[in-house]
């Protein structure tokens, strides 16, 4: 337990985390009510407002700090010119995948999102645009094909998603060699 007030704040906001992801994995977000929220985090509905505005703030939370956002910004700053387009398309994706697997309650919690879509819908427009702008950056520089960047940044994690949520993981190398420029002669057919 943490000793100092900031600290046991903290503590106490995670664990109001912990139990929102356990009860949205259980009943949905729109199926979970903040008295749930509450009572499995064993406070009451006031203290939860103490901490967070409302469920959609909740949710927004629980998709802003444990899902994906945070590893990608990590991964796309550590990335210097020098490392390979595929290197860090493959590590970024793989990443993801892993992510998923590893964290059931947090894939029900992107499925069920319901009214929360829009909190979900600003988180995913804002990595699209993190990996867009990487890809641009990359066929401006001439190592991927040109393509539309935007497309391509939700097709790669939609493909990654839907895999990973139907039981047939996807080869993450294959799907980034789809970017790359293919040398091909219509005139040798």
């Amino acid at each position: 337990m943490a000793k100092t007030r900031r600290e046991q704040a903290e503590w106490r906001r995670e664990k109001l985390l912990d139990a929102a992801l356990d009860v949205f994995a259980d009943k949905g977000v729109d199926g979970a009510s903040v008295k749930d929220l509450a009572q499995a985090a064993g406070v009451t509905p006031g203290l939860l407002y103490h901490y967070f505005d409302s469920k959609d703030a909740l949710v927004h939370a629980l998709l802003a700090e444990r899902g994906f956002l945070p590893q990608l910004r990590e991964l796309l700053a550590l990335d210097t010119g020098g490392r390979a387009a595929a290197e860090v398309l493959t590590e970024l994706l793989g990443a993801f995948d892993q992510l998923l697997a590893d964290n059931a309650r947090l894939v029900a919690l992107f499925f069920s999102a319901g009214q929360a879509r829009t909190a979900l819908g600003e988180l995913a427009a804002e990595g699209q645009l993190l990996i867009g702008d990487f890809l641009a950056a990359r066929v401006a520089a001439g190592e991927l094909r040109p393509h539309d960047t935007r497309t391509a940044a939700t097709a790669l994690f939609a493909t990654v998603a839907i895999g990973r949520t139907t039981g047939s993981p996807v080869d993450v190398a294959g799907l980034v060699e789809l970017l790359y420029p293919i040398e091909f002669d219509l005139r040798k057919k």
